[in-house]
This record gives C-alpha cells, structure tokens and sequence, in this order.
C-alpha cells in the first residue's frame, strides 16, 4: 500500500472518533512522524510514527489504533500522545 492510503487510514480513524473535527496533517522530518492536529473544542495533537505505518497495512492500522485507545488517550491527556509499533508514548 501506498503510504497515502495509510496516512488517509489514520485520518478516517480519527474523523469517526472525532464528529464535526478539523484535521491538519504535517510530516515531521526531525521525528520522522505523522502529526495529526484535530481540532474540535479544543486542539488534540496525535503523532504516529513512520515504523508504525510501515509495519501495518492501511487495512490494519484503523484496528491497531482502537486496541491501542488511541482517540481515548487522546481525549484524557493535555498533551501530544505519539503511536509505536509497541503502542502509546507520550
């Protein structure tokens, strides 16, 4: 799969766990990561690591999100929550 596809598999996880969000997207060379900013009330930061894309198809990754509680860390912490192939760091 195409890297995009995964980019897009992230950004449709986190559209369905966040109604009526805005969602920018950067790549951060520094931390070679995705960096997902979702903008409701107020601005979540999630980062998702290249090796995670890398190591899952863009089919997987919605699930792999879910197992990890991404969107609910996301929601409980004031802080950006980054995703690892082994799960979430902060």
């Amino acid at each position: 799969m195409a890297e995009s596809d995964k980019i897009s598999a992230v950004r449709q996880y986190l559209s369905g766990e966040f109604d009526s969000s805005t969602i920018d997207y950067r790549f951060d060379s520094g931390r070679m990561a995705h960096v997902f900013e979702i903008k409701t009330t107020r601005t979540y930061t999630g980062i998702v690591k290249n090796e995670f894309l890398e190591a899952h198809s863009a089919q997987a990754i919605p699930a792999m999100l879910k197992k990890f509680l991404f969107a609910e860390h996301l929601r409980d912490c004031n802080f950006p929550i980054v995703v690892t192939t082994s799960g979430l760091t902060d």
